[in-house]
C-alpha cells in the first residue's frame, strides 16, 4: 500500500502503485529498490526478498549435518559448509543465521584472544550470535530453534527459552531456572536424563554445556559433583552465568544441608532485580534447616 506518492519507480522504471504492488508481492528472493515521490518530497527504500524454498532448506540442513558429522568446528569448516549450503539459494538467510552463530561459538571457544570485543564493548561472539538469532527467529526449523534457544538461555531469557521446545533439555532447565527465580515450586530430581533428540547438545559451545549440566543437576539432597567443579572457576564466569551457577549452587547445597555454602552463594544473589520472590522464601527455608 502507498500514501500520498504521486510517483513510484521500481528498479528505475517507473510505474503505478498498484503494479509496484503486484510486482513486489510476487518476488521471492532479491533487493528491490524503490523510490516514491511527492511534490520536492522523495524517498529511496530497498527491500531484500528471500522467501526460502522447502528444497533449499533441507539442502542447508544437510551441509549442518555434515558439518556436525565431522566433529570439527574451524574457519575452514565453516567456509566448507557455507559453500555447501549455498546450493540452497533461496536460503540465503537461513544460510547466513547459522554462520554466523558458528562463528561465535568459535570466537567464544578461541584459546588466543577470547577476550575480544566489538566497538561497543561487546565480546565478538555475542555480536554473532545476536546477528545469529535475528536471521533464525523466523525459520522453524530444529537448528534454528536450538540456536535461539541456546543464545537465550546464555542472556538468562528464561522464558523464550522455554519456549523452543524442540530442544528438550534446554526448556526443561530454562523452566527450572524461571521456577526459582519467580518464588514458585521447581523439579528437584535431576534433569540431566532430558532427551538430546535436538541440535542443542551439539550446537552449545562449552561454557553453555557446563552451564546446562548445572542447570539440570539433582536438588534433592543428591549430592552432585557438577556445581562442586564449576565453583573453583566462578570468578571467571559472566555476571549472568555467575547468577545461573550461584542459584543452583544455593539450592544445591541448602539440600544436602550445608548452611554456610548456602548462605553464601544466597547472599551474593540478595540484591539482584530478578531474585526479590525467591531470596524471601530462600531465607525462610534456610533458617527452618538451620533450627
Amino acid at each position: 500500500m502507498t500514501s500520498d506518492v504521486e510517483s513510484i519507480a521500481v528498479n528505475g522504471r517507473e510505474t503505478s502503485p498498484s503494479e509496484a504492488a503486484g510486482f513486489l508481492a510476487s518476488v521471492k528472493v532479491g533487493v528491490q529498490t524503490v523510490a516514491v515521490s511527492n511534490g520536492p518530497l522523495k524517498r529511496t527504500f530497498e527491500f531484500d526478498f528471500c522467501l526460502a524454498e522447502e528444497e533449499d532448506l533441507c539442502l542447508v540442513d544437510q551441509a549442518l549435518e555434515k558439518l556436525i558429522s565431522s566433529r570439527e568446528l574451524s574457519l575452514n569448516a565453516i567456509d566448507t559448509f557455507i559453500m555447501r549450503a549455498g546450493r540452497g539459494v533461496t536460503a540465503r538467510r537461513y544460510r547466513e543465521g547459522l554462520a554466523a552463530y558458528l562463528y561465535g561459538v568459535l570466537a567464544r571457544e578461541a584459546v588466543e584472544d577470547s577476550g575480544r570485543v566489538d566497538a561497543s564493548g561487546a565480546p565478538l561472539y555475542e555480536q554473532r550470535y545476536n546477528s545469529a538469532v535475528s536471521l533464525l527467529s523466523t525459520f522453524d526449523r530444529p537448528a534454528a530453534e536450538a540456536i535461539c534457544g541456546l543464545v537465550a538461555f546464555h542472556y538468562n531469557q528464561f522464558a523464550l527459552a522455554v519456549r523452543k521446545t524442540n530442544s528438550h533439555r534446554v526448556s526443561d532447565v530454562a523452566a527450572r531456572f524461571r521456577s526459582i527465580v519467580t518464588g514458585g515450586p521447581f523439579l528437584t530430581r535431576s534433569l540431566a536424563d532430558r532427551s538430546h533428540g535436538s541440535f542443542d547438545q551439539a550446537l552449545s559451545d562449552s561454557v553453555t554445556e557446563d552451564l546446562l549440566d548445572v542447570g539440570a543437576t539433582a536438588l534433592d539432597g543428591t549430592q552432585s559433583p557438577v556445581v562442586a567443579q564449576l565453583l573453583p572457576s566462578l570468578g571467571g564466569l559472566r555476571p549472568q552465568d555467575q547468577f545461573k551457577v550461584r542459584l543452583i549452587a544455593a539450592e544445591a547445597l541448602l539440600a544436602v544441608g550445608d548452611i554456610d555454602g548456602a548462605s553464601r552463594h544466597g547472599e551474593a544473589l540478595r540484591h539482584s532485580n530478578e531474585t526479590g520472590a525467591w531470596y524471601a522464601g530462600f531465607r525462610t527455608r534456610l533458617q527452618e534447616v538451620g533450627r
